[in-house]
């Protein structure tokens, strides 16, 4: 079952890369797939990840380990400037290219995260391993979206920012294959998914959901709730 960690991870190379794709070419139409992959992302916190840690037999004991997932990845964002570089796009001459760079080798390192989640899901059991890697291959979108966005935004060349995109690509692959050689003691599992549950729920909440809000339609948040459903049917199917 390890090796189906590595098999989904591999699919997010393909979404990270229709995202970048997608950025050069007509992010402006982008709004709905990020409402729902928003809804996707809080689903698996909500309806996956958060039943699974109470079903381990821990509780609440470990939902410290949640907030402390939320506030890794917000730090983790903050560091890299993300939304900064978002509103100041336009004003290409008044960044450095070097600072494009910083925030895409930020975003490759969430993507690591992404894959570590993935393989630790597949530890767990294979309905998490399965949902979390849905959830991961949704919002790898965006994530191939920003990267390409941000060094593009920063006055770097197309090419550096193609070379980027490719290293978010590999980067959750890489950090599926590395749970592959480590198995985790099952008292720890709990931790490590409350710390996924604080983690997704910044990723949907924070930082999918307002940037698909920058359009003004209706429709997104229709999208959210449909991203949402499909994960809450998916656990259901899943787990019968």
């Amino acid at each position: 079952m390890r090796f189906m960690a590595l098999t989904f991870a591999s699919m997010t190379f393909v979404s990270t890369g229709l995202g970048g794709l997608a950025a050069m070419r007509f992010r402006d139409r982008l709004h709905l797939l990020l409402g729902f992959s928003s809804g996707a992302v809080l689903g698996v916190a909500l309806f996956d990840l958060l039943p699974e840690v109470f079903n381990l037999g821990s509780g609440a004991a470990v939902m410290p380990f949640a907030g402390l997932g939320f506030l890794a990845f917000f730090a983790l964002e903050r560091y890299t400037a993300m939304h900064r570089a978002r509103e100041h796009a336009h004003a290409t001459a008044a960044h450095v290219q070097e600072f494009g760079i910083v925030v895409a080798a930020g975003l490759s390192v969430h993507s690591f995260l992404d894959g570590v989640a993935i393989g630790i899901g597949f530890q767990t059991s294979l309905d998490v391993g399965l949902l979390i890697a849905l959830g991961v291959i949704s919002h790898d979108l965006s994530d191939g979206l920003n990267t390409v966005t941000v060094v593009l935004a920063h006055g770097n060349p197309l090419k550096r920012a193609a070379l980027w995109l490719l290293v978010d690509m590999i980067a959750p692959v890489l950090g599926a294959a590395s749970t592959l050689a480590v198995s985790l003691n099952k008292a720890a599992l709990p931790w490590v998914l409350a710390f996924f549950v604080g983690s997704f729920l910044y990723i949907g909440a924070s930082d999918l959901l307002p940037e698909a809000r920058e359009h003004d339609s209706p429709l997104v948040g229709v999208a959210t709730a449909a991203g949402m459903l499909a994960i809450y049917l998916g656990t259901r199917f899943l787990r019968g």
